[in-house]
């Protein structure tokens, strides 16, 4: 099926970071079930990436539009999840790998009313997994080797800026608040001819009360240090997106946002993944 494989001059670059650590065990809602925060990322994240491989197939073949970098850290040690080493891997690669489907429990509502439990499922890339600290300055420590070294290959040189999704529901335990702030700036200063690395950090609650979803800065105004910690380590999105921002909210803000999130629920989270791959996609 995807033995023609189409190379695009100008490729995207997606980098999705995710907490695996203990508080990820934790229950949150998605799609009317209960389950762990670890299996509900894993489950975004794996369908995010299975629409990113149908955007790229054509009935010519698989275009190889996209770099997909997926890192977990937790347990004092940031690793890859789906190579030996955190690196990128061609969205072709993924195509080709046919991992094992893995099945969840969606609530759907019928027309008469009546809601029915069916099975769905997606390739399972990403398993949960949910144990011990936080390491969050040493995975973007991680993040900031791998994108920079992407933005400095000359085939590179002229792409769209590389986004880094990153999902958490807690705080570091291996650094000071400033030391991450530092390092997140190092990461926002990467660039490519075309601009900057978008840094949006998506934090997940297991109770997403007074939840900011792209907030403007007003908004983070008088919320706590944790959160504001999460808009000085953010972007702000760029014009393009905020369209799409804007649905999502479904309010009348007006930009700029910063592009993080805090007591964010999963469906939310996933929302904001869309909005930053598919904008991505449509604005080159």
């Amino acid at each position: 099926m995807y033995s023609q494989v189409i190379t695009r001059r100008h490729r995207s670059a997606f980098v999705i970071a995710i907490d695996q650590s203990s508080s990820m065990s934790g229950n949150v809602m998605l799609a009317c079930r209960s389950m762990s925060k670890a299996k509900a990322v894993a489950i975004i994240t794996n369908s995010l990436l299975d629409e990113i491989i149908l955007r790229s197939t054509h009935s010519d073949g698989l275009r190889d539009y996209y770099d997909v970098a997926l890192i977990g850290y937790a347990d004092q040690r940031v690793y890859s999840l789906t190579e030996d080493e955190p690196c990128f891997v061609p969205v072709t690669s993924l195509a080709t790998r046919n991992p094992e489907r893995v099945e969840f429990e969606v609530e759907h509502l019928l027309s008469s009313g009546e809601k029915r439990i069916v099975t769905e499922s997606v390739p399972g890339w990403i398993r949960p997994h949910a144990s011990g600290s936080t390491p969050m300055y040493e995975m973007l420590s991680v993040v900031n080797t791998l994108v920079d070294e992407w933005c400095h290959r000359p085939e590179n040189a002229d792409s769209f800026p590389p986004i880094v999704f990153h999902i958490t529901d807690g705080e570091p335990t291996d650094c000071e608040y400033q030391t991450l702030r530092h390092e997140a700036a190092r990461l926002r200063r990467i660039s490519t001819s075309d601009g900057e690395v978008l840094f949006v950090n998506i934090h997940i609650s297991s109770e997403p009360e007074e939840s900011l979803v792209f907030p403007r800065m007003d908004e983070i105004v008088g919320v706590n240090q944790y959160a504001r910690l999460l808009a000085d380590m953010s972007s702000i999105m760029p014009s393009p997106f905020n369209r799409a921002i804007e649905e999502l909210r479904n309010d009348h803000a007006r930009p700029p946002f910063v592009a993080m999130s805090y007591n964010a629920n999963i469906v939310d989270a996933f929302g904001m993944l869309n909005i930053g791959s598919y904008s991505a996609t449509n604005i080159q």
